[in-house]
């Protein structure tokens, strides 16, 4: 089956080695307020933007930890989940379909109850975890789903 807008199978493995470290740092960036030195940013001289005033954006001084981090993290999971299987035909679409419009639905859920319950900085911080969440509950439904439709297929064989 040709499918059009998935990733070559190669891109699974390349996803994995982005992916976990990414989860890692962000992890220590998001709770330790880690940062890499090399990587801080202040601008010359004391001309301010008229838009620059520290609180939202702020092109005077920055850390790019945490945006290098989420790109690795969104584009590691991205190539996880949107990676061909080496055997693509219609039933893996079917459960690749499904397992996403379970982890939208899901993510949804979560996003109202964060809306409802939580509220001040903790709601940020939800919303930050957020971000990856949707692909997180793709990954690991998608994965699941697969693996048993395989064994029931490989019992069937037997």
């Amino acid at each position: 089956m040709y499918v059009k807008f998935l990733f070559p199978n190669r891109f699974k493995m390349l996803g994995w080695i982005m992916a976990i470290p990414a989860f890692v740092l962000m992890l220590f960036v998001l709770h330790n307020d880690f940062s890499f030195a090399f990587l801080d940013y202040t601008a010359k001289g004391s001309d301010r933007l008229a838009l620059d005033n520290g609180f939202i954006y702020n092109v005077q001084s920055n850390n790019f930890t945490d945006e290098i981090g989420s790109l690795l993290l969104i584009s590691g999971l991205l190539f996880i989940a949107f990676s061909k299987e080496k055997d693509e035909d219609e039933m893996i679409s079917k459960l690749r379909l499904e397992s996403l419009l379970w982890a939208v639905f899901i993510n949804s859920i979560f996003v109202m109850l964060a809306i409802i319950f939580i509220y001040n900085l903790l709601f940020l911080n939800v919303m930050a975890y957020n971000i990856c969440t949707t692909l997180i509950l793709f990954i690991a439904r998608f994965n699941l789903v697969l693996q048993s439709e395989r064994k029931k297929l490989n019992q069937e064989a037997l």
